[in-house]
């Protein structure tokens, strides 16, 4: 286990690290096996904690969520910011690319979520939570026409103009912290603090 206090750190690897991120800008990774450090990149314009990530599906950009509310989009190859996507008001909890790269979901301690057109750069869709819900993960099946949501409970949106909520499970007895659709979105997997993982039915 490595610990790195910087403004932000990432790499091409995928498979073999796993990024944490703590509230105070720090962050650490986790390997198997001694990987090999390909790029490392600073923003001495990022004054605040790095709350969430993840990888573009194609590998060359790099979304981070921040406490104050931002979304930034890294370009890799380039080594800088591509996008901010500001409208948030809060910590960014969760983000969330969907496999066809055409969308970003976010969510903040603001009880919405938003989706982004990756294309246009531009929000194209806010969904309005209910009050004082809170959203710890957010995944899209692969299709990217669904959109899963782990908090409060586990939900599952529509990816359309409307967003329509198609489902929603209250299995959990505490909040869920991540959420999966199974292989062609056959089943959804949510685990939760009540210490549990739950398998529910697509259909």
């Amino acid at each position: 286990m490595v610990t790195f206090p910087l403004f932000l750190y990432s790499t091409f690897i995928r498979n073999s690290l796993t990024f944490k991120f703590s509230l105070i800008c720090c962050i650490t990774l986790l390997y198997p096996s001694l990987g090999k450090l390909l790029c490392k990149i600073a923003d001495q314009s990022v004054t605040h904690g790095l709350t969430c990530c993840q990888f573009h599906p194609d590998g060359l950009i790099f979304g981070t969520g921040t406490t104050d509310s931002l979304v930034k989009i890294w370009d890799l190859k380039e080594q800088k910011i591509a996008a901010n996507f500001p409208g948030h008001s809060g910590a960014i909890s969760a983000i969330a690319f969907s496999e066809n790269g055409y969308y970003l979901a976010t969510s903040a301690d603001d009880e919405v979520i938003k989706l982004w057109d990756l294309r246009k750069l531009k929000n194209f869709k806010t969904v309005s939570l209910d009050d004082k819900y809170t959203v710890r993960s957010l995944t899209f099946d692969s299709s990217g026409h669904y959109l899963a949501v782990a908090g409060s409970d586990v939900r599952v949106y529509q990816i359309s103009k409307q967003c329509d909520l198609v489902t929603t499970f209250s299995a959990h007895t505490n909040d869920a912290t991540n959420v999966r659709f199974g292989p062609n979105a056959s089943y959804i997997a949510s685990v939760s603090l009540d210490r549990s993982l739950k398998f529910y039915s697509a259909n």
